[in-house]
């Protein structure tokens, strides 16, 4: 599929973007591919979906805009485990210490909305054009379910982030078309239940190997399950979807497909197993210009040589107090961060607040630096060979146990699929005694817990195990208490234990973390074109209606 997206979906791109044209345009031209003319055979339909996909890396506003920076950003910097360590008013550290300034005119809250919308259209446009072609009537219902998984997943960044958004189910027509007004929050994730329900039914549980990568049963879901986790949590109303999430992740685990936890936790990030039995879904990407990843230049830390292009490195970085609490045997902490690297010839190795080691020669001014995603081969920003995993089965177990303890309380089956979590995490293998005997004791989790510490403790898991996943404002918002008690805890530390010799600038200072942080502002300029959205509480801005009003 992935050499399917880098020949199909760029050609298709454009027509897919553009929906059908004005709305007093009645004449079909035949001198050229119109969309008109173009939905016509199997390979057209293909050509949509696939220019579908293309959205998370080919974006009208630019690789920068969505996956591959901004997005992430939105919801890495606000969790207890990444900083920018840049200083305290820059555009990207308002986000991170969750500074008075942020406000609905962030570039970043602006790329991804609109970047969002952007990709729902092409779903749109594939789901509208495709049910019309004579083909396989199979095939035509999965590029259907496909497109649908796709619009679900759009939507899903968009709700957790903004609540409520005006729901777009067609394509495009013209400038002249009259924007939605905003959708609940409970219909929004309503919509999303409708499109993963829809999906799930058509599409397979596994594809051949030269469709790889597209979404399958199991990927629809997983993104269900995750959608009613989301809406139970944030929404007073949607208690009852955690039952719904239990049973859709249930599901996922009796499917057949073969998903398991991998033995090897940090080749799920490297691009050295992209094909393991846990990942659920990820978007492809493959070392060509356009068609590949962007996470490398922000990621890679800054050395002499340079590794990667100057100016954009050195973006993400650990938490000091976040690193330092992960446990002397958890896998998961030299999966996530990069610690030891060759530069030019020379092993590399990182150590806080050693200024024989952290020089622009050595590892750069700050770190360490997220390991997942890196790739330091790639010749060129947008072609780096890691897939972006989106859904793996650590998800869905973790996602089980969060589901059963909002519906009551922890049971059996709660504590077992988190203990499986653990049990990866923690091997006791080539250990020494003493080692592997406390390997062994983190791998269940203390038992007779009460509801509300469960729940804390799922989530203390899930930011060990998806840290710089893009879940981090997600999980956040799901236990709020939780995270804004973490959060303000490292702002009391971060100003000392973050700074490195090299450096004098850092970014955090301590904020109050007021509840409108709950959801992002709709951003400013989505007002100004849409009269008819409404702001979200606090945050209002004399340019987007009051909330409520």
């Amino acid at each position: 599929m992935r050499k399917t997206l880098t020949t199909l979906a760029l050609a298709a791109g454009a027509l897919a973007a553009a929906g059908c044209g004005d709305k007093f345009i009645t004449e079909v031209p035949v001198d050229f591919v119109a969309p008109e003319n173009f939905y016509q055979t199997q390979t057209d339909a293909l050509a949509s979906v696939n220019a579908a996909y293309a959205t998370f890396i080919n974006q009208p506003l630019g690789t920068a805009s969505y996956v591959g920076r901004n997005l992430f950003m939105l919801v890495e910097y606000p969790s207890d485990a990444l900083t920018s360590r840049l200083s305290a008013t820059n555009e990207r550290s308002l986000i991170g210490n969750y500074n008075p300034q942020f406000s609905s005119s962030h570039p970043y809250i602006e790329s991804v909305y609109q970047s969002a919308y952007a990709g729902i259209n092409r779903a749109n446009t594939t789901i509208a054009r495709v049910p019309a072609i004579a083909m396989d009537p199979t095939r035509r219902a999965q590029i259907v379910g496909e497109a649908k998984f796709l619009r679900a997943l759009h939507y899903y960044w968009l709700a957790g982030l903004f609540g409520g958004v005006p729901i777009k189910l067609t394509e495009t027509a013209g400038i002249s078309e009259v924007p939605p007004a905003r959708a609940t929050a409970v219909e929004t994730w309503a919509q999303i239940e409708k499109d993963l329900t829809e999906a799930a039914a058509v599409l397979p549980v596994s594809w051949g190997s030269s469709d790889y990568g597209r979404a399958t049963k199991g990927a629809a879901l997983t993104l269900l399950g995750k959608a009613y986790l989301q809406a139970a949590a944030t929404l007073p109303t949607q208690s009852g979807d955690y039952a719904k999430a239990a049973d859709a992740f249930r599901q996922v685990m009796t499917l057949g497909a073969g998903y398991k936890l991998d033995a090897n936790y940090g080749s799920l990030f490297d691009g050295t197993n992209e094909k393991s039995s846990e990942i659920i879904f990820a978007i492809q990407n493959i070392r060509v210009a356009g068609a590949g990843g962007y996470m490398s230049q922000w990621d890679a830390p800054v050395t002499a040589p340079a590794i990667y292009q100057p100016g954009a490195q050195n973006q993400y970085q650990a938490e000091r107090p976040f690193y330092d609490s992960y446990d002397t045997t958890d896998v998961r902490k030299a999966g996530t961060w990069l610690t030891s690297f060759t530069n030019n010839g020379k092993t590399v190795t990182w150590k806080w607040n050693d200024a024989a080691t952290v020089t622009s020669a050595n590892y750069g001014s700050t770190g360490p630096v997220p390991r997942k995603f890196l790739d330091l081969g790639a010749t060129a920003a947008g072609a780096e060979e890691p897939d972006f995993v989106v859904l793996r089965y650590a998800d869905v177990l973790l996602g089980l146990a969060e589901a059963i303890d909002g519906s009551g309380g922890p049971t059996a089956e709660a504590y077992t699929a988190v203990n499986q979590v653990r049990a990866r995490a923690h091997p006791t293998a080539g250990l020494s005694t003493a080692l592997a005997a406390q390997a062994l004791a983190k791998q269940t989790l203390v038992p007779g817990l009460s509801q509300a510490a469960f729940k804390d403790s799922v989530f203390a898991e899930r930011r060990f195990e998806f840290a710089v996943e893009m879940q981090g404002v997600f999980d956040n918002r799901r236990d709020w208490d939780w995270s804004k008690a973490r959060n303000l805890a490292n702002m009391a530390n971060r100003t000392t234990l973050n700074k490195s010799p090299n450096t004098s600038a850092t970014e955090k200072a301590t904020n109050p973390i007021d509840d409108k942080w709950k959801l992002y502002p709709i951003p400013q300029h989505a007002c100004e074109l849409n009269h008819a959205l409404t702001q979200n509480p606090g945050w209002d801005d004399g340019i987007c209606r009051p909330a409520g009003s």
